[in-house]
């Protein structure tokens, strides 16, 4: 679902604390590529919102799910398998974000169904230049490909 108010994606944000969840959405909406970021809770609420959300027929679709879960404790992997087999059968590819250098969490990220692993900087501008990464990942190696370029 493209947010038809400024034709920019509509990702939407599962995350334990809503202040990085707000760095995130403003991080998204600077620069040359921006998107907007819905933040929809941390992973309990989150599941129950994409369940109906993947499960109701007819409903529009985020363009694509990115978890930020606390990493060092495996919470993003188990809320991606748990909810990774409906975001496919929708399409709705899974970005997943993860502490800088952790590669363990990064292959079991990658092994739990995400489509793709970004690093957590905590730097402004690193910050900023994974969130164009995200969405350069998303026009690139989703099917919205040959409509965007």
């Amino acid at each position: 679902m493209t947010s038809n108010a400024t034709l920019e994606p509509l990702f939407v944000l599962v995350d334990d604390h809503i202040h990085s969840a707000r760095l995130m959405r403003r991080a998204m909406q600077t620069g040359a590529s921006s998107a907007r970021v819905v933040w929809i809770g941390n992973a309990r609420r989150a599941e129950r919102t994409l369940v109906r959300l993947f499960g109701s027929a007819g409903s529009q679709r985020p363009d694509m799910l990115i978890v930020d879960l606390k990493s060092h404790s495996g919470a993003s992997a188990a809320f991606i398998a748990r909810i990774g087999n409906l975001a496919a059968a929708a399409d709705v590819p899974i970005a997943a974000i993860t502490d800088i250098g952790a590669d363990e969490s990064r292959q079991a990220l990658l092994k739990s169904g995400a489509d793709a692993v970004f690093a957590r900087h905590h730097e402004l501008t690193a910050y900023r230049a994974e969130m164009v990464k995200i969405i350069d990942f998303w026009v690139r190696e989703t099917v919205t490909w040959p409509i965007r370029a």
